[in-house]
């Protein structure tokens, strides 16, 4: 039997739609998939905090949407998934990081980067531009901090034990599983490099040069006495022009936000001594992030200052509340005694007329 050509049309047809229903969620995971983040340098110090530079490819850009992408510092409980909000996963669960204010110039822990036209964008840290590519600048505490869960609960996360990287997720309660990645950091103490050594050259027996050294970096304060919740300034020299520089209070780490030097390798930099510090003896220790050298300042911090209630007003004295009495007791003498005399020389004044009446009236009889 001779099959109808547009029998053959209608069943290719019917083929090409199924190819199409099939090949159609095929091409939207991977697409979703596609977001991926840089990071360099890719390993932190394990004590001090280290800035990083992040690039991402690849993520969706909503015009005109609301939220964007949080990027933040921490771990997850499977790198391979599982751990993402669009998958049920939940802050202090399934993942955790490092907490910071949500306002732009904040200390730098967490990033904010909002859609092309977001209602929320002039809180935001950068854009997600039209092609799904962004820039960060990122601060990584260090190796060890505590996340804080939905419920208020604390815990230490170790990442010299567990695996901690970069985590982008969708922001402002907004779940996108196309922004959702994880970029693993490495943590090991940084390596300082030697200086490379010129070749010797003769020089000429005429003249000599002689080289001035490198300046050795140092942190100054006004004084080395501090109570807990105290600001103090802190001047800095001999640093790298232009590199940033981790702060640390020690003994228990602290990590605070860091300082930058100058085109002289000077800062000025105000620390603010946190109010849960133990009395003692403390450091503050600064080391720069290209130089890596490190220098501190030695600090004896006491308890913060509590505030005594004003004291009662004192009484009068004794003396001076007699000497009142005795006053008006003799102001009271002096009126009592005044009213007696008016009233006899008023008295006195009717008995004289009344004698001058009665011998006017005997002259006349």
């Amino acid at each position: 039997m001779t099959k109808s050509p547009s029998g053959r049309r209608a069943r290719a047809a019917a083929l090409a739609t199924l190819l199409a229903a099939f090949t159609a969620p095929l091409t939207g995971t991977a697409s979703a998939q596609g977001a991926s983040v840089s990071v360099s340098p890719s390993t932190a110090d394990p004590d001090y905090a280290t800035i990083v530079q992040l690039r991402g490819t690849g993520f969706q850009s909503v015009h005109g949407g609301h939220g964007g992408v949080y990027v933040l510092f921490g771990w997850v409980s499977n790198p391979a998934g599982g751990w993402q909000p669009s998958q049920g996963g939940a802050a202090g669960s399934t993942y955790r990081y490092v907490q910071d204010t949500e306002s732009r110039d904040n200390n730098g822990f967490q990033r904010y980067l909002a859609f092309p036209g977001s209602d929320t964008g002039s809180s935001a840290n950068g854009v997600v531009n039209p092609d799904g590519t962004w820039q960060a600048q990122l601060v990584i505490p260090g190796a060890r901090f505590q996340a804080v869960d939905r419920e208020g609960n604390t815990t230490q996360v170790d990442c010299t034990r567990v695996q901690c990287g970069v985590i982008t997720i969708g922001a402002h309660g907004v779940v996108n599983p196309a922004n959702e990645t994880f970029t693993p950091v490495r943590f090991a103490v940084p390596r300082q490099e030697p200086a490379a050594v010129p070749p010797s050259r003769q020089a000429p027996p005429a003249t000599t040069t002689t080289t001035a050294p490198a300046p050795t970096p140092s942190v100054e304060t006004a004084t080395t006495q501090a109570r807990a919740g105290d600001r103090i300034e802190v001047t800095g020299t001999g640093f790298t022009p232009g590199e940033n520089v981790g702060v640390t209070l020690h003994s228990d780490p602290v990590t605070l936000p860091p300082a930058r030097a100058g085109d002289d390798g000077r800062f000025t930099y105000t620390a603010t001594i946190p109010e849960h510090v133990t009395e003692g003896t403390h450091r503050l220790v600064f080391t720069g992030e290209r130089s890596t050298v490190e220098t501190s300042v030695e600090l004896s911090v006491r308890a913060a200052a509590r505030t005594s209630p004003s004291p009662p007003p004192a009484e009068p004295p004794a003396q001076a509340q007699v000497q009142g009495e005795k006053g008006s007791a003799l102001l009271v003498a002096l009126l009592v005694g005044g009213a007696v005399l008016l009233v006899v020389a008023v008295v006195a004044v009717v008995l004289r007329l009344r004698r001058r009446t009665r011998d006017i009236e005997g002259n006349d009889t």
